[in-house]
């Protein structure tokens, strides 16, 4: 990861364990599993690479316009900790929807419940441990307006941080439904569909709402807010076209959770749609009876493997990556608030986004 979120990531981790102490003892006069929830929150939001959390103080850092952009404020800490609050929340649910067991190479947290019913001997374990894992989720996302609505900020501030998260959490929400469903159906879906799709999942509230968020607390006006909302977006698009690849093409324990999930699921994908756009014959039937296969196999992830090498699919995508993230490159550069050293975070974060190995 790049080492400048290194140190938020520190003061992020330091802010979550004091507050989650806090809360365990609070949650844990409710009764027992409101303590366990906090600590099992807690290891499950270092183990990320707190790359939101670290984006609220960039975001800050770039509207500042080169004055002393005082990072050391305790505010910056606190509101990158509900994004990362948001992120466990998300992700704690993403993985009871996609049945997924692996999250960082841990058991995610609703097999961690499901383990445990198992041992009290519950009729449906795994039932058991979705429902206590949504629970779960649903307490991070409260933890995470708790905090922004504690912060000591103006009052209008106040709000439209609020309304911000609110809105784009929103559209997380009906994203998320939007990719089930596409999933589950056999219907083609349009390219602009997929990046729009990437867009509202994924790339607004991994890049810009943090940003956002950050460049908010430093009193930044309609205009730094509106360009470090387009640069992130194209971030985060790009962001979820890696992460599509390495979902097909990585192994396991390089990226800490199953491969092939995508396929199948049946995800609609830029690598489904291009790969059904050039596929014929036998291999376009084959795709179909793989794609959305819950009993997809090793040798049927290889096969949509080499036929997306052998048809050029990989090629095509990474170019379509490839422009997007030369629009975020142009915008980065023309950023007129930002210090060169503030660009050059961005612009090598532009880099991670398309290089990353997990």
């Amino acid at each position: 990861m790049l080492p400048y979120f290194n140190e938020p990531k520190q003061r992020i981790s330091a802010f979550l364990k004091q507050l989650l102490e806090e809360k365990a003892r609070a949650l844990g006069g409710v009764n027992a599993l409101g303590r366990d929830l906090c600590e099992r929150l807690y290891d499950f939001a270092i183990q990320g690479k707190m790359i939101r959390g670290g984006l609220v103080f960039l975001g800050f850092k770039v509207a500042r316009n080169g004055r002393s952009p005082d990072t050391g404020t305790p505010l910056l800490a606190e509101a990158a900790a509900a994004m990362e609050l948001f992120q466990s929340a998300l992700l704690v649910h993403d993985d009871i929807m996609d049945r997924d067991l692996l999250r960082r190479g841990r058991k995610t947290l609703y097999a961690q419940y499901a383990e445990l019913a198992g041992q009290a001997g519950a009729d449906d374990a795994v039932h058991l441990g979705e429902g206590l894992g949504i629970c779960a989720g649903d307490v991070g996302y409260f933890l995470a307006f708790e905090i922004l609505a504690a912060l000591r900020i103006a009052p209008r501030t106040c709000r439209q941080i609020l309304q911000l998260c609110a809105r784009e959490l929103a559209c997380v929400g009906v994203a998320q439904m939007q990719d089930l469903y596409h999933g589950a159906s056999r219907s083609p879906v349009k390219d602009s569909e997929i990046l729009k799709l990437y867009l509202y999942k994924t790339g607004r509230y991994t890049f810009s709402l943090p940003l956002m968020v950050g460049a908010l607390l430093a009193g930044a006006t309609a205009r730094p807010l509106k360009r470090l909302e387009k640069i992130g977006e194209y971030l985060g698009i790009v962001f979820q076209i890696r992460d599509d690849e390495l979902g097909l093409f990585a192994e396991s324990q390089e990226i800490g959770k199953p491969v092939g999930s995508d396929v199948r699921e049946g995800k609609k994908t830029l690598y489904y749609s291009y790969l059904f756009k050039k596929a014929s014959g036998p291999d376009r039937e084959r795709l179909s009876e793989i794609f959305g296969n819950t009993a997809c196999g090793p040798e049927q992830l290889q096969y949509v493997r080499d036929l997306t090498t052998r048809l050029g699919i990989r090629e095509a995508v990474s170019a379509t990556a490839s422009g997007l993230a030369q629009k975020a490159r142009a915008l980065i550069g023309n950023l007129p608030t930002a210090r060169q050293e503030d660009r050059q975070v961005l612009l090598s974060l532009l880099d991670y986004t398309q290089t990353r190995s997990r």
